[in-house]
């Protein structure tokens, strides 16, 4: 492999970064591997080198001016400046990944190197490696809703203010690590994939339903649904890799209506816009989830929480909720423009879903069961099991189906 055709992108503000990427390029040079710089700053041009793309070359790219941005940002308008820096490297990097030539990203920052960088990233397809080593890495702003895709997030022990020891050391550890997932990661590979979703409390009938399609010569891309894994999966709906969805565990639906922790918004939507063959079943819903430091705002309002582990809380909906939850599976599932099964086992949609367990809720499920009745399109082929998630009656049923449905893909 010729390393040398290799290339990487930075983009940061060289006007307040300058040193901190002038240290991340030579560090990758030094790979033999070529390093473009995207200036996002406003303030002046850096002083140490020259930036493959300047600032100026980024407000031209939207129609605009450097002079009209740096008036935005001085008038208080940061969030328009924001923006508009954001579309213009947008701009630029995609011309840059459509033409072939960069492969791979890395962006540096504060909070708004930050909100630019993932913002701009946002066009680039899951696969392609990104990379971005911010001070607010793992803070409360970075929520998998600005995130959206496959970014490795490196977190620096220190704020970048010139170079010393300790900033040399987590400019390396980014930097290395973009450099070696370029000359090293194969490409995703290509074939018949099937996404699937699940959680722990659902995960039942994932093993024999996973090898039963593996058997068939299809491959399996599993979601943990507390994640923000089923948003790239949609992503990928959209970029024609996923070409079937057993969509087991559409659980975030749940969180949208209760404002539990969704890390993966608009779910259930890739898949309707595409028009790829789906089964839905509404496993876990009956449970959401949140950070466990939220857990006290959902026990004063009266609901059964109980902690997950030490990280991830629980809590109960109410039967206003499961309803407002079915009608939005419904609202979503009506508009697929291809084939569509839901499949309900009314005896419980998950483990703790029982007689005696603590997520029992018999009157939330029927509620939940009678919304999709009367408002799934009637060309959606809706199936009411009379059984258990757990029973066996489901899972041969979900196999019967998977075999039917993903048979077209090719």
């Amino acid at each position: 492999m010729d390393i040398k055709q290799k290339a990487i992108l930075i983009t940061g503000t060289c006007d307040t970064k300058g040193d901190e990427i002038l240290y991340l390029k030579e560090y990758i040079e030094s790979k033999g591997i070529r390093c473009m710089v995207l200036d996002l700053g406003l303030r002046e041009d850096p002083k140490n080198f020259a930036p493959d793309f300047p600032r100026q070359q980024l407000a031209e790219s939207i129609g605009s001016s450097l002079e009209e941005l740096i008036a935005d940002a001085k008038a208080g308008r940061y969030e328009v400046a924001v923006e508009k820096l954001a579309k213009g490297a947008e701009a630029i990097i995609l011309d840059l990944f459509k033409n072939g030539r960069i492969d791979g990203i890395l962006a540096i920052g504060g909070s708004m190197g930050t909100a630019i960088g993932l913002r701009s990233m946002r066009c680039l397809p899951v696969g392609f490696p990104k990379v971005l080593i911010s001070t607010v890495a793992v803070s409360d702003y970075l929520h998998p809703h600005f995130i959206k895709s496959d970014v490795i997030l490196v977190q620096p022990i220190s704020d970048f203010f010139g170079l010393n020891q300790w900033s040399k050391r987590d400019l390396k550890r980014a930097a290395s690590t973009i450099s070696n997932i370029v000359l090293e990661e194969e490409a995703l590979e290509e074939g018949k994939w099937i996404g699937l979703t699940a959680i722990g409390w659902v995960v039942s009938c994932v093993p024999s339903i996973k090898r039963l399609l593996e058997e068939k010569g299809f491959k399996v891309a599993i979601a943990h649904s507390a994640s923000i894994q089923t948003g790239i999966l949609e992503d990928l709906i959209r970029q024609g890799v996923i070409g079937g969805m057993l969509d087991l565990c559409p659980f975030e639906l749940l969180h949208e209506v209760t404002g539990g922790a969704c890390h993966s918004r608009n779910r259930l939507m890739a898949a309707a816009e595409m028009g790829i063959p789906t089964i839905v079943a509404p496993g876990a819903i009956g449970v959401f989830t949140m950070n466990t430091l939220q857990m006290p705002a959902y026990k004063e309002q009266g609901r059964f929480t109980i902690e997950h582990n030490e990280i991830l809380g629980t809590a109960k909906p109410t039967i206003e909720e499961m309803i407002e939850t079915a009608e939005l599976m419904c609202t979503r599932l009506n508009a697929s423009k291809g084939k569509v099964a839901v499949v309900v086992p009314s005896q419980g949609f998950f483990n703790y879903d029982r007689e005696g367990k603590m997520y029992f809720n018999p009157e939330g499920r029927a509620a939940f069961i009678n919304v999709l009745k009367e408002k799934l399109d009637p060309k959606i082929n809706l199936e009411i099991l009379d059984c258990h998630w757990d029973d066996l009656e489901f899972m041969i049923r979900i196999a019967e189906l998977c075999v039917k449905y993903f048979a077209e893909i090719v």
